[in-house]
């Protein structure tokens, strides 16, 4: 059987968000923001742990809001994972209100400080979303061993083409704290609309506009 040229996008569903959390928590283990809400520990095997069980929270609060968690499978394993919302987003106090159930574990994995920045942080994000509607790539990462094989374009492809067939939304929209990714999404069609520095850590905000 002939593989497709392009990587197939697909739902995740609950029984896989711990595969989501382990292949977020490798991904973004170095990324500006994840340091700062989880400065510690550094030591990889306990760090891996650690945002495992802080990722677990955000994508189980993800889908328990009823947002989509999207994802790629090489071989029957996930490998690239993304959380997606549409164009009302929730200020922090709202998702601390859809994920109460995901508390306790956040606790355990950062503590209450950690989850006090985290909640700073969310505060931030939803504060600089541009006013229009849009898609909200929420969370985008690929794991480490399976980066370099596109899976990350295959999936804001699948965004593009989502927001594409929506005459009401005005395009796509992401922040991200890593600079290397700034120059990646404006290869695949993102400009930068502005800044904002959650937890003093600077950010840029990104924006695909819909095609005419």
């Amino acid at each position: 059987m002939m593989r497709s040229a392009r990587p197939l996008v697909a739902l995740v569903f609950p029984e896989h968000y711990l595969d989501a959390a382990g292949v977020l928590s490798r991904a973004f283990a170095a990324e500006p923001r994840t340091l700062a809400i989880a400065p510690t520990p550094r030591e990889p095997s306990e760090r891996a742990e650690r945002l495992t069980g802080l990722f677990a929270a955000m994508i189980r609060t993800h889908g328990a809001a009823g947002e989509p968690v999207l994802g790629i499978y090489e071989s029957g394993q996930l490998v690239a994972v993304a959380a997606v919302e549409g164009s009302m987003h929730p200020r922090a106090t709202q998702t601390v209100l859809a994920g109460l159930a995901t508390l306790p574990s956040l606790i355990r994995a950062v503590g209450w400080g950690g989850v006090i920045r985290s909640l700073k942080v969310v505060d931030a994000q939803s504060r600089n979303h541009p006013p229009q509607p849009h898609l909200y790539l929420n969370i985008l990462g690929v794991d480490p061993p399976f980066q370099g094989r596109h899976f990350g374009v295959a999936i804001l492809d699948y965004l593009r083409k989502m927001a594409a067939v929506r005459s009401d939304l005005a395009g796509v929209y992401l922040d991200t704290s890593t600079e290397a990714n700034v120059t990646y999404y404006c290869r695949n069609g993102y400009e930068v609309i502005g800044e904002f520095y959650p937890l003093g850590v600077r950010s840029w905000c990104m924006f695909q506009r819909r095609p005419d």
